[in-house]
């Protein structure tokens, strides 16, 4: 389960020293050593200025026309395999008088991570969070799947409190804060986490709601989708490649899909050998498209 580690501390950790104790001393692939570097991050949040410095540099950059990709995160720092960034909280009054916008922000929205990272509280009453737990190996990754999820608790995640979550396992939905919060993030990300999926639940169902758009996978896999529409004869073997090797279970879908609108041919054989999947989400679905080619 999410991990509350209470490790106040005076000192103070510039951010160029944070990035290097980081990817000098913690083992990114250990949540132990991880969770051990907290009191770090917390000495992070008592250099006042850190935010600011860089909020100020983004206001400065919007005359430029500067796309900011997220209203809520500003990145702060990135190493090999790890970055820092900063999250904005707006209060609840904020959402609800549209100051802000409510779906540029992920509040009420039951959701997991493919990635392992360390969360501190820097600015802020904080904002609450139910927190549960899963089991990201049973599930097979389609939407309206039920999911078997446990309630863990509620957490008032309040000035000074540093939390670890972890991969695939704690899923949580996050509410305003009565005040602007912000928090600071450290999140590991190897390469191995561009291959694992997101996903957001439906909390009354116990189902998986949606695929985040926003993820890499997702992002991976409409580029996929594209050229089985614009692809020529190149891209036929490409997609073959991809539909039979690639990691990522979705990828191999999106590519047995778009290889079969570029050359509907090759139908039976791709879906076929995707019938031999060892993933079910894969597998189950190359069964369904064999039924639907038999039939007349």
């Amino acid at each position: 389960m999410a991990l509350t580690l209470h490790c106040d501390t005076d000192a103070t950790i510039r951010l160029e020293e944070y990035l290097d104790r980081v990817e000098a001393e913690v083992d990114l692939s250990d949540p132990d050593s991880i969770a051990a570097s907290a009191p770090w991050l917390r000495a992070l949040t008592n250099d006042r200025s850190l935010v600011v410095n860089r909020l100020n540099r983004y206001v400065e950059e919007s005359f430029s026309g500067r796309d900011y990709g997220s209203a809520q995160a500003i990145l702060l720092g990135r190493r090999k395999d790890f970055y820092v960034r900063a999250n904005l909280w707006p209060s609840a009054r904020d959402v609800a008088t549209a100051r802000v916008y409510q779906d540029q922000f992920s509040y009420n929205l039951a959701h997991d991570h493919n990635f392992n990272f360390l969360t501190v509280n820097y600015l802020g009453p904080g904002y609450e969070t139910d927190i549960y737990e899963y089991n990201y190996d049973r599930v097979e990754g389609y939407v309206g799947e039920p999911v078997e999820m446990r309630f863990l608790e509620r957490v008032k995640f309040g000035p000074g409190m540093v939390m670890l979550y972890y991969a695939s396992r704690d899923l949580h939905v996050q509410y305003p804060p009565d005040e602007l919060t912000i928090t600071l993030n450290l999140l590991v990300s190897p390469p191995a986490t561009r291959l694992r999926e997101q996903y957001h639940f439906d909390l009354d169902r116990k189902t998986i709601a949606a695929l985040p758009a926003e993820v890499e996978a997702s992002e991976r896999v409409s580029f996929v989708a594209m050229a089985g529409d614009i692809g020529d004869a190149n891209t036929v073997q490409l997609l073959d490649d991809l539909a039979a090797r690639h990691p990522c279970r979705r990828t191999r879908i999106a590519a047995a899909e778009a290889l079969c609108r570029l050359a509907p041919g090759e139908a039976g054989r791709v879906w076929e050998r995707a019938s031999r999947d060892p993933e079910a989400l894969v597998s189950k679905l190359a069964r369904q498209r064999l039924a639907a080619l038999s039939r007349p």
